[in-house]
């Protein structure tokens, strides 16, 4: 299991704290691994060389053949093997080992049609990998010279091992979550305890796959490949996985489509709904992980849509009592629907409560504040901006300068003043990463009215 550095074009562009990082790490790490194999031990055993010779051919593959799971992160089973070489190389070696590894693959990688030819996030992802192994390395030796025992099958110490494990994943999430911020301009450590979970449970797993990968071929160097097929098989399921969670997205997403091809004024919302959603909370600091949980909640936000009678949906006319009380439980039967799928399951509570207003007004629940999830409150913005700005059978959209003077009205009661603050900087600084809405090519005069002159959100447009 591993972790990537985000996809970056060229050095120029960068800005220069992150440049500075970047270069940093790519010569940082490769130094240090080569000063622990110069000064580490002289001698090494034919088995030793025979054992760091099939441990880098493992560790290249996997880095060549890795899973992306999320932007910066993704699985293979190099951990298994890096842990693995801490017992059978000398601890002086495994950073050196992982960086020859590393360099094979991205440079596998930059040969395959299609493949990345980034030199900046290459060198940043050898340097890195060498760094965080040599770290784990470090510390496991010295760990094991002050705790020996007890020892793994005698091959190791079992508290050096532990240590060398979560040291390399500790380094490695650090020195992702670094420029990973330095992009978006928040916080190191917010992003870093955001990255640090993702894939500790698969990094034990790997963990404890490459003890056991040790123990057996210790005296066995050519059934190693086949010791480490479970690590192989569970990068296979989680591949399955992730495909099986894309097109569940796609799925939904698309359904969502056929539900507004019922209306030809309200077709595409959804989708121009999470796109701005998503520019909002990149603007806003956000992760690239939790833009894509804000844009796929709002691929599907309006899904209970479904379940509310067409005629109440697309009335032209003012909505009475009941039909009212069915409108707003929309969400709820949107967060009842996305909350069976694994894929969307995080993303129950921004769905449901993408009506919830800043002063405790709003609907189902009547949250108010921070009590509302922030990719809710910035759903909310983005919802209403794409209803302001569209044609509904009961009236018109407006100029987008009407819609923001709306929102700007209603910021600190209505809406996040924050989230109103990013959509506006949002359209003045990017206006291209705020898709407006296209007519239909034959607009029927009757079923659009022109729009009310009144100050405040109209309460149809709450319930887009």
């Amino acid at each position: 299991m591993a972790i990537t550095a985000p996809s970056i074009l060229g050095y120029d562009s960068l800005p220069p704290r992150l440049r500075r990082f970047l270069i940093a790490v790519s010569l940082l790490g490769p130094a240090i691994a080569v000063a622990f194999a110069v000064g580490g031990e002289a001698e090494r055993t034919r088995r030793q060389v025979l054992f760091a010779g099939l441990l880098t051919i493992l560790v290249a593959l996997a880095e060549r053949y890795s899973l992306h799971l999320t932007h910066h992160t993704y699985v293979s089973v190099n951990t298994a093997v890096y842990v693995a070489m801490l017992l059978m190389v000398p601890w002086s070696a495994v950073g050196v080992l992982a960086l020859v590894s590393v360099a094979v693959a991205e440079g596998l990688r930059r040969r395959t049609p299609g493949g990345p030819i980034d030199l900046p996030e290459n060198f940043f992802n050898i340097g890195q990998v060498a760094l965080y192994v040599s770290a784990g390395a470090a510390y496991y030796a010295l760990i094991a010279d002050r705790w020996p025992e007890p020892q793994i099958d005698g091959l190791g110490s079992a508290i050096g091992i532990a240590g060398g494990a979560t040291v390399m994943h500790l380094v490695n999430t650090g020195l992702v979550a670094v420029p990973s911020a330095l992009q978006v301009g928040s916080s190191p450590f917010r992003v870093w305890r955001q990255t640090f979970p993702l894939d500790l449970v698969a990094h034990v797993v790997l963990s404890v796959v490459g003890v056991m990968a040790a123990v057996i071929v210790v005296d066995q160097p050519l059934v190693l490949p086949v010791v480490l097929l479970p690590g192989f098989l569970m990068q296979r399921a989680v591949k399955e996985s992730v495909h099986l969670r894309t097109e569940t997205h796609q799925a939904l997403a698309s359904l969502v489509e056929i539900v507004e091809l019922r209306d030809p004024y309200t077709a595409g919302h959804s989708r121009r709904v999470a796109e701005t959603a998503r520019a909002i909370a990149e603007w806003m600091g956000l992760t690239a992980e939790e833009a894509d949980l804000i844009e796929s909640a709002g691929r599907v936000h309006d899904l209970g849509k479904v379940a509310i009678d067409p005629l109440v949906v697309m009335k032209t006319t003012k909505l009475d009592a009941d039909e009212w009380a069915q409108m707003k439980l929309h969400p709820v039967y949107s967060a009842e629907v996305v909350a069976r799928f694994a894929a969307y399951r995080e993303g129950t509570a921004l769905v449901r409560h993408h009506h919830e207003r800043w002063d405790g007004q709003g609907y189902p629940d009547g949250l108010a504040g921070e009590a509302i999830p922030l990719g809710a409150r910035i759903l909310a913005v983005a919802d209403t901006f794409d209803a302001l700005t569209s044609d509904r059978p009961y009236r018109r959209g407006m100029e987008t300068g009407r819609a923001t003077a709306i929102l700007r009205e209603g910021a600190g009661t209505q809406w996040d003043a924050r989230v109103v603050e990013a959509m506006l900087a949002v359209l003045a600084a990017t206006p291209e990463r705020v898709p407006l809405y296209q007519a239909p090519t034959e607009t029927p005069a009757s079923s659009a009215p022109a729009a009310p002159a009144a100050q405040h959100v109209p309460a149809r447009v709450q319930a887009a």
